[in-house]
């Protein structure tokens, strides 16, 4: 399983796979899926930590997405509302929105993650590197040129000009192909129904969604699953709670 932890008091020392750190009061770490984990809590100073654990491929995807695959240890990143309102939704999962609630919990606990990885390098960054690092933490979201251009200082028509001479191409092509590389992984690694995927990344709707992407690719969102191995679950069926928990995407233990 995967584990975020946010450290009230005390240190101790983890290891990720071929990775070590120490952490302490004010920390936060995370410890993916598939990587064997090592921590221990020092004997003057134990640990006091808020945890949840977690299991599911999508995980993976959002370290990816956010910017913080292979990275493990958050220095003063406090994150500790939000796990404490995720295990308490966790732990009441009857209640009525429980697990949309839970899922918005831990994208913003990526989003955390994402922010203070980049937090040290933001004052350094070029203009592009500024529109690429939103593009990046806002990719299922909506951007707009007036936004880049906002975060990058310019005006819109500069910030335009400046990306495109830089990347070779104009900033609604960018975007669009980062959504559809999403959209690639999002189909082959998940079960979510294609409609969802066309929702999560800010698709106006399905038909749409498909329609361009068949266009990029060459085949449907349909048959590029198919082809790749993994068919999605189109229809919700009827099964107990428990069991529909444990076959979602993000499963929380």
């Amino acid at each position: 399983v995967a584990c975020i932890e946010y450290i009230v008091s005390g240190k101790g020392h983890v290891q990720v796979g071929d990775q070590s750190f120490t952490a302490k009061a004010g920390d936060t770490y995370f410890l993916p899926q598939g990587m064997d984990h090592h921590y221990y809590s020092d004997k003057k100073e134990p640990w006091e930590k808020i945890w949840i654990n977690l299991s599911g491929e999508f995980l993976n995807i959002l370290a990816q997405a956010y910017g913080v695959k292979g990275i493990f240890h958050f220095p003063g990143l406090d994150t500790s509302d939000l796990l404490n309102k995720l295990q308490y939704h966790a732990a009441h999962p009857d209640q009525q929105g429980a697990a949309e609630k839970c899922s918005a919990l831990i994208l913003e606990i990526f989003f955390r993650m994402s922010d203070a990885r980049n937090e040290e390098k933001k004052k350094n960054l070029t203009p592009v590197e500024k529109m690429l690092r939103y593009i990046e933490q806002h990719e299922t979201e909506p951007v707009r040129l007036e936004q880049l251009a906002e975060i990058c200082e310019k005006s819109p028509s500069q910030a335009e000009r400046i990306f495109h001479k830089e990347m070779g191409m104009p900033i609604y092509r960018y975007v669009l192909g980062r959504k559809i590389e999403l959209a690639r992984q999002l189909l082959t690694e998940t079960g979510m129904p294609v409609r969802d995927i066309a929702a999560y990344l800010s698709f106006d709707d399905e038909f749409y969604f498909s329609g361009l992407f068949s266009r990029k690719v060459g085949m449907s969102p349909t048959q590029y699953r198919k082809s790749n191995g993994k068919e999605a679950v189109e229809k919700v069926q009827e099964a107990p709670r428990r069991q529909r928990q444990r076959e979602d995407d993000i499963v929380l233990l």
